[in-house]
């Protein structure tokens, strides 16, 4: 049978534990995605949302890290969708900053009017959170190598 070097799901998630890890890694995308969306149409983080998505977060890298010495087919869907939270984050840092700068329409006078510290402080803090998390799944990645 040829293999091949693509993600191969059936493997990755084999047991309960691994798919209640990619669940919450699927919720932190979400929530991360509503965070964007919110603080880009109302110039607020959301106190609902983005501790949602820490929370979703932690709750992810803490079941995976436990799985990635086992799985390697869950470490490189574990790394997927890390990844895709850091690409969330670069395209809706620059949504904000579009939005902020152009205002279309005058919807978004609060979201122009914000220092802009605050916008460099609200996306500093979920590119750190992203990246911290892609970082953890990369390591996990490379102790499986090694071994």
């Amino acid at each position: 049978m040829k293999r091949n070097r693509v993600i191969n799901l059936v493997e990755a998630l084999r047991g309960n534990n691994e798919k209640i890890s990619i669940m919450f890694g699927l919720l932190a995308v979400g929530f991360l995605a509503l965070s964007i969306y919110i603080f880009g149409t109302q110039a607020k983080l959301s106190w609902l949302t983005f501790p949602s998505y820490l929370i979703s977060t932690l709750m992810c890298l803490y079941t995976g890290c436990r799985i990635a010495e086992k799985n390697f087919w869950f470490v490189r869907l574990f790394m997927f969708l890390n990844g895709i939270q850091e690409l969330l984050t670069l395209v809706g840092w620059i949504w904000v900053l579009y939005l902020a700068q152009e205002n279309p329409e005058g919807k978004y006078s609060e979201l122009a009017n914000l220092p802009f510290l605050n916008l460099i402080s609200f996306f500093l803090i979920i590119f750190l959170t992203t990246f911290a998390s892609l970082i953890i799944s990369l390591i996990g990645m490379n102790r499986k190598i090694q071994k």
